[in-house]
């Protein structure tokens, strides 16, 4: 079933919209090829990519994130979906989606995940919660998952008050990977995603349960984690993004004997007096045609705008605001959907009207963008995530729909023909 046109059914308002109509056709031809239909084209048809929607989950109360990854060992990439309203959290079989139990009573509900395949053949799965309503409240668990003949056994691994974000990365390049987790905040008498106290980022070595320390002071709250190897050296490298902008979190054990940690701000984000509608609330990484480097950001955290980085002569990371007037923006993904060699943005309102839109750079160097839409009303994501997950090489998308209690796969179907 394919998402239903942008431009609407033509009423009883035709006539009035035939102007409108006819100026869209106009602008269209003057369009760059790579954007044949322009900004706004249909859900099945971006104009530069075709998507079918397949329901993975439907009625799934507070869907909030998605984590892709083969669970059953049958090569093929399943979804996990977390509700922000459940502690009980399940995966869903690829091809038929069929729904298996994964895990229960994470508490209060389970809002990050990552998943490590292991050079022994073994795999780990982390989940973790924490209460989004007050950080006194704020038990904060890290629950490792292994599975068993029966589906998976449930340990709890750590407590981090404020669990949220999880990402495993081979951050000393040993070639094991390590689990980042990045709190929602540090203790404080506000809600945690309204915090101005000072942020740990931490990360562990399962199955050792030793916290370790990458910074204690991030201020404010912080919402978003990416895992880059951004030096280019086989080493991974952290980018957190939150009230204080976005960091660059690398380890500098060739530096110093005690394999200390440097934090490097690499943007401020969104500028305002309000210390709570600063910063950047997710992080991407992408790459342009041109072969350059750009950060795609949401700001603030739970705001409304979309903004490129593009990085100067001199170093600085120079915003640009692609897009704004979302009303909580929340889904979020980088990738070169098109197979052209340049990656694409998607984000998703998570309340308001919803919807998923594509965003392609419109010439090589990344200073203008046009917004094309995925889906117009079938969902407000909570998290997209982008993976290919057909078996045909194409970079397809997954969401779980916050608003809209679902999760769906956007099978790429390639260049519209």
């Amino acid at each position: 079933m394919y998402p239903k046109l942008d431009w609407a059914p033509l009423s009883m308002n035709y006539c009035r919209q035939c102007f409108s109509v006819l100026l869209r056709a106009a602008l269209a031809a003057m369009c760059v090829a790579v954007i044949a239909g322009c900004a706004r084209d249909t859900g099945a048809n971006t104009g530069v990519l075709t998507f079918s929607s397949v329901d993975i989950a439907t009625d799934y109360d507070g869907a909030y994130l998605t984590r892709i990854a083969d669970l059953n060992g049958d090569t093929r990439p399943d979804v996990i979906v977390l509700s922000i309203r459940s502690g009980d959290v399940f995966w869903f079989e690829n091809p038929t989606w069929a729904r298996h139990p994964l895990a229960e009573n994470i508490l209060p509900a389970a809002v990050g995940s990552a998943v490590d395949h292991r050079a022994d053949e073994t795999m780990i799965v982390l989940l973790t919660g924490f209460n989004r309503d007050r950080y006194a409240d704020n038990k904060g668990e890290v629950v490792l998952l292994r599975p068993d003949s029966d589906g998976f056994t449930q340990t709890l691994f750590a407590i981090e008050p404020g669990a949220h974000r999880a990402a495993f990365a081979d951050v000393d390049g040993d070639g094991a990977r390590e689990l980042i987790v990045a709190p929602i905040s540090g203790p404080g008498d506000d809600a945690p995603i309204a915090s101005l106290s000072e942020t740990p980022l931490v990360y562990f070595d399962p199955p050792d349960p030793q916290r370790r320390i990458i910074t204690p002071s991030l201020a404010g709250t912080v919402h978003g984690l990416a895992i880059i190897d951004w030096d280019l050296n086989g080493t991974d490298e952290i980018l957190t993004a939150g009230f204080d902008g976005v960091w660059l979190h690398r380890l500098a054990g060739e530096e110093t004997s005690d394999n200390a940690w440097r934090s490097t701000q690499l943007t401020s984000g969104r500028e305002s007096d309000d210390p709570r509608q600063r910063g950047a609330g997710d992080i991407g990484v992408g790459t342009l045609k041109s072969g350059k480097r750009f950060l795609a950001t949401i700001e603030s955290v739970h705001g409304g705008d979309v903004a490129v980085y593009l990085q100067n002569a001199d170093g600085a990371w120079i915003r640009n605001l692609i897009d704004d007037g979302f009303e909580l923006a929340h889904g979020f993904a980088v990738a070169d959907f098109d197979s052209d060699g340049a990656d694409e943005i998607v984000v998703s309102d998570s309340r308001g009207e919803g919807g998923v839109f594509l965003y392609k750079a419109a010439d090589d160097q990344g200073r203008s963008w046009t917004r094309l839409t995925i889906d117009e009303d079938g969902m407000a994501a909570g998290a997209c995530e982008a993976a290919e997950m057909t078996g045909d090489d194409l970079v397809d998308l997954v969401c779980a729909g916050f608003q809209t209690k679902n999760a769906k796969l956007y099978v790429n179907k390639g260049q519209a023909r």
